[in-house]
């Protein structure tokens, strides 16, 4: 399996790489799903296939996909500490181990957001400008169930933190060569 995966697949992987020790939450799965979600269409664009079969709703407290709620939804804020699978006869589903590229996404991911708070992800995810904020802004706060954060907006938020990243980079990367030119 490659690209894309379902938002359980993403998911499974978060727990297999960091899960064991404590396990993690049903609402941090979601925003970190969201999160790798979003850093891929900033890295790969716009036109290029989606990293999950799914994109994600708007829902109260965030970003959250769908089929993934209803996966976790038995959990409710007791954290989960192993990959789950929707059908007892299959093993879970799991991002490829020769996808590199979508495992190291995901790593570089919960490096980010990893040690944040459930509750303090989902205040990221609501901050006035991310995508959630302009589809609740745009529907005056009253969104209708099943309604989908453009694509759009996630690539241009995510887009703009990528290139906040990279100016950043640049800047110290300049501040280090100044200061190794004065030594």
């Amino acid at each position: 399996m490659t690209v894309p995966y379902s938002p359980l697949a993403i998911a499974n992987n978060f727990l297999e790489q960091f899960g064991q020790d404590g396990g993690i939450e049903h609402m941090k799965l979601q925003k970190l799903v969201y999160c790798s979600y979003g850093w891929w269409l900033a890295v790969y664009g716009i036109e290029a296939e989606r990293l999950t079969s799914e994109g994600p709703q708007i829902w109260k407290h965030g970003p959250v996909f769908d089929s993934l709620y209803h996966a976790l939804k038995v959990f409710g804020r007791a954290p989960i500490t192993s990959p789950q699978s929707t059908n007892p006869f299959q093993p879970p589903e799991n991002v490829d181990e020769t996808d590199e590229n979508v495992r190291n996404l995901i790593s570089w991911t919960w490096g980010r957001y990893g040690h944040l708070s459930s509750f303090a992800l989902s205040d990221i995810t609501h901050k006035p400008g991310t995508p959630w904020h302009r589809v609740a802004t745009e529907n005056n706060f009253s969104v209708a169930y099943n309604t989908s954060i453009p694509d759009q907006y996630i690539f241009e938020e995510f887009t703009r933190l990528l290139d906040a990243a990279e100016i950043a980079s640049k800047e110290q990367a300049k501040q280090n060569d100044e200061r190794q030119a004065q030594a």
